[in-house]
């Protein structure tokens, strides 16, 4: 979803509300506390987070930030249950890569050293740009200084840091791609050598890229928390979040329609739902379509079309790959925890249409074997919504059809696919 989206400043106000920002706040705390938690072994430790557009990944920096500073807005509203004292208050280092572009490798790394330039005017840091000045140095004075200021060890906090590496990735000659992706993996390298200054550092975004490379160390060992069952619902809605908090909506939708309520959520869920971030396949929903569908009188629409996915896009109109072997395939592998490289790799538009939200996992098998176990897969489109966006982005349909609302007799049929028994492996 994009930024500038009207829905977003909606979803932002959804999720610091008492209500929902309290139903997360537990589940944030612990993941605090399993990041404290994690051994460092003399170097910061890193932690990856990745999830679809419209999963709320910037509100969870945000989230993080006001709890690890322990700010008062937020944490005399929120119900800790003890929690919030075995966190250790922290200074934080939030970065957001959103604005960077460039054509050239030049203006790449300007493009960075202007978002690193921004964070030393917001924690009032003099600096002064230098052209001679690599974007690592820029980050490694920006820690320093604040190490200086406040002599204990901070966290690092970065957000869409997926959009550096797509920008340098789609530069039109291959020395310039490989330039400007060395540059921002030495500069994330700074983390790795911080030592006592950073305690851990969380970045995220939507694709699991690959941080190191045969031309730059950059960030070798990630620990990837994308899957972990303990986090499946942190992010979305579940139907149980979605039938208490919007009671009153859903009846006033449902009525409209003549249904009952359980049917309504039934529509939510085939539309909007369907999203599955651990083996346990607890389906959550896409909060930003959620709270579209809320300011739009429960108009059944599909919303995440806004988002632009041009990596994807640019790739899939180059290569125009058959991708009948993804789809509704038993005997998968975890193609959802497969970084991506520069250049997609043998099954790595699956792992990117997973990461995108354009696939998930929908049925688990496990295979023992002499007492050695492995998973195989099955995945489809999550909805009709991300369904539909991939139909646009790959121009199956036009950009009209965003604003067409999905038909009744749509959905019966997605139920009846859904039912369809799955067969497994032999």
């Amino acid at each position: 979803m994009q930024s500038t989206s009207p829905s977003y400043s909606s979803l932002q106000e959804l999720i610091v509300t008492d209500q929902i920002y309290k139903d997360k706040s537990l589940t944030i705390m612990s993941f605090i506390m399993h990041l404290e938690s994690m051994q460092s072994y003399g170097t910061p430790s890193t932690f990856l987070m990745t999830r679809p557009r419209g999963f709320g990944l910037s509100l969870l920096t945000t989230s993080l930030d006001k709890i690890l500073k322990k700010d008062a807005e937020v944490t005399n509203k929120i119900e800790d249950r003890g929690i919030l004292d075995n966190i250790q208050q922290r200074h934080t280092l939030i970065i957001d890569f959103k604005k960077v572009n460039g054509r050239t490798p030049k203006e790449f790394k300007d493009s960075l050293i202007d978002t690193l330039q921004e964070r030393f005017w917001f924690h009032h840091i003099e600096s002064h740009i230098n052209p001679y000045l690599t974007p690592k140095v820029y980050f490694a004075r920006l820690i320093e200084e604040l190490y200086k200021r406040h002599n204990e060890s901070m966290v690092i906090l970065i957000d869409n840091y997926d959009i550096p590496l797509e920008v340098a990735a789609m530069m039109e000659h291959e020395d310039n791609r490989i330039e400007s992706t060395c540059a921002y993996l030495d500069m994330l390298n700074v983390i790795k050598y911080s030592k006592n200054k950073v305690r851990w550092a969380l970045l995220s975004g939507h694709v699991k890229f690959t941080l190191a490379s045969e031309y730059s160390e950059g960030l070798p060992l990630i620990y990837d928390l994308s899957n972990d069952e303990r986090y499946e619902t942190m992010f979305g809605f579940t139907r149980k979040e979605v039938s208490s908090l919007f009671a009153d909506k859903i009846a006033k939708f449902a009525d409209n329609l003549n249904i009952t309520p359980d049917e309504y959520i039934d529509l939510l869920e085939q539309c909007y739902g369907g999203f599955h971030f651990s083996d346990n396949l607890q389906p959550v929903m896409c909060p930003a379509c959620i709270s579209h569908l809320m300011a739009n009188n429960g108009l059944l629409l599909p919303y995440s079309g806004a988002g632009k996915y041009t990596f994807l896009s640019k790739y899939l109109k180059q290569h125009k790959d058959d991708l009948n072997w993804l789809y509704d395939k038993d005997g998968q592998d975890p193609l959802f925890s497969e970084s991506i490289d520069r250049k997609l790799k043998g099954k790595q538009l699956g792992s990117l249409l997973i990461q995108l939200g354009f696939a998930t996992r929908t049925n688990v098998l496990a295979n023992t074997d002499e007492g050695y176990t492995t998973w195989r897969y099955r995945f489809s489109f999550p909805n009709l919504d991300m369904k539909k966006t991939f139909d646009l982005i790959t121009e199956q349909c036009p950009s009209s059809d965003l604003t067409k609302v999905l038909p009744l007799d749509i959905f019966k049929e997605t139920k009846e696919d859904i039912e369809e028994p799955l067969k497994d492996n032999d």
